[in-house]
């Protein structure tokens, strides 16, 4: 059940808007232009998307629409360097904005409710590896990769010993170029929405320091007890599943992209599940957050699956509205 705390007082959600702000400018400082725009113009829009639609309604809309025209309208005509895989993401993290600013009334989305609002994103991840001049783009990141990974070499202490450092970037550099290009084609859209999914939430943050500073009601916030995935986040992973089976390997990293997310999602999920058939029973959450980084650690490779079943079938079976605190013989 989603829940509201208390307004923080205007100067502590200035400074903490402001540290905020600082921390991802500094990052911006590390990553190269074009991307590094992003650190910043994507929190912004978030917060200002998020924060009209929750005020004003559906005229917010007017914002993530300018943007989706303007980010096209710089496409047909690049500026800058810029390309659609640098510019589709702010438009769509509007839109995102906005979703999460239309539902906070009556009490906001529950966290699952949340995720699945980033689906925007993902639809842009999935493309990323088809886009027209994607593939050079990568291979000129294989290639940089390639000589900075050889700088690198140059200055480990050699001779490379089994699970060094040192072994293993020899190992990398030794593949075919191809190979690596091919690496990056499904590596780069899971990392890419990952990041996303960070600046949206940076963006959201912001938005709460902003509503405190103008003493507006807080923004919604929900436990993860009650993580709960709607039924339409279904749909990726039966996409994904039929794309990894039908479709040619040029889809495979797209698919990649949905399983993987999909079966991330529902592993939450299941861990929500546990978490809250536990405090049902009066564990101390202490003692729940001790036992699942326990198990995370520990039995992994079991762990995960595990849970992303149980938060699968959960889709179905609903165990935290059947479940009943304990009472006598039960």
């Amino acid at each position: 059940m989603a829940h509201r705390n208390g307004s923080a007082p205007r100067g502590i959600a200035v400074l903490r808007a402001i540290l905020l702000a600082g921390s991802l400018a500094l990052s911006a400082l590390v990553t190269p232009w074009p991307w590094a725009a992003l650190w910043l113009a994507v929190p912004a829009v978030v917060a200002a998307s998020l924060l009209l639609a929750w005020r004003y309604g559906r005229p917010a809309l007017a914002l993530p629409l300018a943007l989706t025209i303007g980010s096209g309208l710089l496409v047909a005509f690049p500026v800058a360097g810029l390309r659609l895989w640098h510019l589709l993401w702010l438009p769509l993290a509007s839109w995102t904005g906005a979703w999460m600013g239309s539902r906070e009334e009556g009490g906001g989305p529950s966290l699952g409710e949340r995720a699945w609002m980033h689906v925007p994103i993902l639809v842009a991840a999935f493309a990323l590896p088809l886009l027209p001049g994607m593939s050079e783009a990568l291979t000129r990141v294989e290639a940089q990769a390639r000589v900075e990974e050889q700088q690198m070499l140059a200055t480990l202490p050699g001779p490379a010993k089994p699970g060094t450092m040192r072994q293993m970037m020899e190992d990398s550099a030794k593949l075919p170029p191809a190979d690596r290009v091919r690496m990056l084609s499904f590596f780069a859209p899971n990392l890419l929405f990952g990041w996303m999914v960070v600046l949206v939430a940076a963006g959201r943050s912001l938005a709460a320091r902003l509503a405190a500073w103008r003493a507006w009601p807080p923004l919604s916030t929900s436990p993860l007890a009650g993580w709960r995935l709607p039924d339409a986040a279904l749909a990726p992973l039966i996409a994904g599943l039929a794309i990894a089976l039908f479709a040619t390997p040029a889809w495979w990293p797209g698919a990649a992209l949905l399983l993987g997310q999909s079966a991330l999602g529902y592993s939450v999920q299941g861990l929500a599940v546990a978490h809250s058939a536990l405090l049902a029973r009066g564990v101390a959450p202490a003692f729940i957050l001790l036992l699942l980084v326990f198990l995370f650690v520990f039995t992994l490779p079991v762990f995960l699956p595990s849970a992303a079943l149980l938060g699968l079938s959960d889709v179905w079976l609903d165990y935290r509205r059947l479940e009943s605190p304990p009472s006598g013989d039960a």
